[in-house]
């Protein structure tokens, strides 16, 4: 009897290993480990996605996190990757601004999304005197992408020039880059995406908490939800908090799950439930494909996704690659995904893997 109980602890403990990496470190506590069957996961599915994966040198995925309705379900690492790893996120970084944002609301350094960035960057007075309308910029208009402040965030195209964000991180001063730009709308009116306005948040929260950006967020964000390693890209005197953040994955997890439970990190609230619900809210329809809250990503009720899924509530981060870090409230599930977009493997990009692989394994 003792022998059958031993075989089926070792079955048992063989099959988890193959939805995490061994040894599974012990520095995770954060969430109980449990199977992806334990929550209606089609494991087999997942077995799949993982050898998929695991046998294809370029897929581009770098590692996978999943926590499903409170419980580490899934957490593996390719391409001699680990946990203690940090990836860059890319676009993801604006996401995380936009936390830091919400936080130094909490702690009344700024007043409120609707207050004017003006304020709090006095000294580029001039780009603001030099065209007055300017100083109707809110913070609310950066994170919902309708500064109206002209831009192009990529190169190529007919005329192939340079993007924004080419020229931005040549430029000494990226502060005085984005607001020397002219208006092409007026503040609030028109969405024109623009990853770098993570920038002139991030300026006016170096002003009002007198230290760098980096350490406002570790400090006093972060550190709320046990993330310490967290490396931000300098060129010159400027952090790249708008595609330059790095952190491991299990790290970015627990931003998705803060969000989640729209603010609440284990019975204290961190972020303010309202700031949450908005930034993840609908607030502009993009194309067939999107819709944009602040800083945060959303499904438009043409997007073939939503035939994967029962509501449209999911909200989403993602970079240029196979960064992507996926909330979806109705499943109280969090994805998180790092990588690069390696050509010619686009059946492995994290938006495919996240719908035919993981919601695939929920249907």
């Amino acid at each position: 009897m003792k022998q059958s109980i031993i075989i089926v602890i070792l079955i048992g403990l063989g099959t988890m290993g193959c939805f995490y990496n061994e040894p599974v470190p012990s520095d995770q506590n954060v969430w109980p480990v449990a199977m992806p069957s334990d929550f209606g996961m089609n494991e087999e599915l997942l077995l799949t996605m993982d050898s998929v994966i695991s046998i294809s040198p370029n897929s581009g995925i770098s590692s996978i996190v999943i926590v499903k309705e409170g419980h580490l379900v899934f957490e593996k690492y390719y391409n001699g990757t680990d946990r203690r790893s940090l990836f860059g996120l890319s676009g993801i970084s604006s996401s995380l601004v936009n936390a830091a944002l919400g936080r130094a609301i909490d702690l009344g350094l700024i007043a409120s999304v609707d207050d004017s960035l003006f304020k709090y960057i006095p000294e580029y007075a001039q780009e603001f005197e030099d065209s007055p309308i300017k100083k109707n910029i809110t913070f609310e208009h950066l994170m919902a992408m309708k500064s109206g402040l002209s831009w192009r965030e990529f190169s190529g195209g007919f005329d192939d020039l340079l993007s924004d964000t080419d020229y931005i991180i040549q430029s000494e001063d990226w502060v005085e880059y984005l607001l020397s730009k002219p208006l092409e709308a007026l503040p609030g009116t028109r969405y024109s995406f623009n990853s770098a306005m993570a920038m002139l948040i991030a300026a006016a929260i170096e002003n009002v908490y007198g230290d760098s950006f980096k350490n406002f967020m570790v400090k006093e964000a972060l550190n709320t939800i046990d993330v310490k390693d967290v490396e931000i890209e300098r060129i010159g005197d400027n952090e790249n908090v708008a595609w330059g953040i790095s952190m491991t994955t299990l790290d970015l997890t627990k931003i998705g799950y803060l969000y989640l439970e729209k603010g609440d990190w284990f019975g204290r609230q961190v972020l303010d439930q309202n700031y949450v619900e908005s930034s993840s809210a609908i607030q502009t329809h993009v194309d067939f494909n999107n819709d944009f809250g602040w800083m945060w990503w959303r499904y438009a009720e043409d997007n073939f996704f939503l035939s994967f899924l029962s509501e449209n509530d999911t909200f989403f981060a993602g970079g240029i690659g196979n960064e992507r870090l996926y909330i979806v409230p109705h499943l109280e599930l969090v994805v998180a995904v790092t990588g690069v977009q390696i050509e010619g493997n686009f059946s492995l990009s994290a938006p495919l893997v996240f719908r035919d692989y993981i919601l695939g394994s929920l249907r």
